[in-house]
């Protein structure tokens, strides 16, 4: 795969995607949402070493994204449509180990693994609680060519490139199921300001499917204004676009998640036949703090607010014989129509 095939793979991709999203709402407002996870900005090259995201969704859905969001949300019990907002995401998760030098990976390291996959999802809003389900379907293994996208991407850089990817876990069809139910203290004027606030949300998360299975809790406190404009950032790798804000918000938060892992494919390996494995451990902790922005425009304009997030995300480790814990930078961009 060529680096020029990709990089125009990519921009048309990206061009369809914004032409095409207030199109997909019809007449309603929606928002597109891409992020990109990446390690090389604390200097580091290993483990969940790239994930890139796209999502749209509407405000208020239309046509087939509103009947596809009415049903998932139906069959996972949302039983208030009032102010559901649905979507759909499409990705790319990449895992490698820490040597990516040798042509035999180390058995002792976490095996080379991607993830391609396409999503729906809904999402309620109700007061200081946020619902929120995501649906994915993929294939795990070489035919998600994650080898071949971070290697063309090396390339394009100038970095050296993984030599271990023939030696990944084999294909698989990846299901997975996501929800996160978020609640949001009232916003506290801090001490001696006007304008200045602080909250705290708090989270549950729940996942099914052969690519995971597994739950966490954690909390994300914020200092900032207008905070009651959203829920503060994700844990995890599932983003989704924020609505349009009615004031300039903005924030910074720190916050911290505990999960247990019951199935992680990415580390136990292919359900169904033998490939590279390692032992994981049950309970991991993920820390983010970071800072985010979310600016209105005006509603006549064809983008209607600017949405930037950028966050460190720090987590212990999540097989045995992983030699230290693993660190990385998120950045997410939401452009609201």
């Amino acid at each position: 795969m060529s680096r020029r095939f990709i990089l125009s793979l990519t921009v048309s991709s990206l061009c369809a995607t914004f032409a095409s999203a207030p199109a997909l709402a019809g007449e309603n407002n929606g928002a597109l949402l891409i992020q990109w996870d990446n390690d090389k900005v604390v200097d580091t090259d290993r483990h969940y070493t790239n994930g890139m995201r796209i999502a749209y969704t509407a405000d208020t859905p239309a046509g087939w994204i509103k009947d596809s969001g009415a049903t998932l949300a139906d069959i996972f019990g949302f039983t208030d449509h009032s102010a559901l907002r649905a979507g759909w995401t499409l990705g790319q998760d990449m895992y490698t180990p820490e040597d990516v030098e040798t042509f035999t990976p180390d058995p002792q390291d976490r095996p080379y693994a991607g993830w391609t996959y396409v999503g729906l999802t809904v999402q309620n809003d109700y007061k200081n609680t946020q619902d929120t389900m995501e649906l994915d379907l993929g294939v795990v293994g070489p035919s998600a060519h994650a080898g071949q996208t971070q290697n063309a991407f090396h390339r394009l850089i100038n970095s050296p490139i993984s030599h271990g990817w023939r030696s990944q876990i084999d294909d698989e069809i990846g299901l997975l199921a996501t929800r996160t139910y978020k609640m949001r203290s009232d916003p506290r004027l801090v001490y001696g300001s006007d304008w200045l606030e602080t909250d705290l949300i708090g989270h549950g998360t729940a996942q099914l499917g052969n690519v995971r299975t597994g739950a966490g809790v954690g909390a994300t406190a914020r200092v900032g204004e207008n905070l009651a404009e959203d829920f503060g950032p994700i844990f995890g790798t599932f983003a989704l676009p924020h609505k349009r804000p009615r004031e300039i918000t903005y924030s910074a938060f720190i916050g911290a998640e505990v999960r247990g892992v019951a199935r992680d494919i990415f580390l136990d390996g292919n359900t169904f036949t033998d490939s590279p494995s390692v032992d994981k451990n049950l309970f991991i902790i993920e820390a983010r703090s970071g800072f985010t922005v979310h600016v209105p425009l005006p509603e006549t304009w064809r983008i209607t607010a600017v949405r930037a997030s950028v966050n460190i995300v720090n987590r212990t480790r999540e097989f045995k014989t992983q030699g230290k814990a693993d660190h990385y930078g998120s950045a997410q961009l939401t452009v609201n129509f």
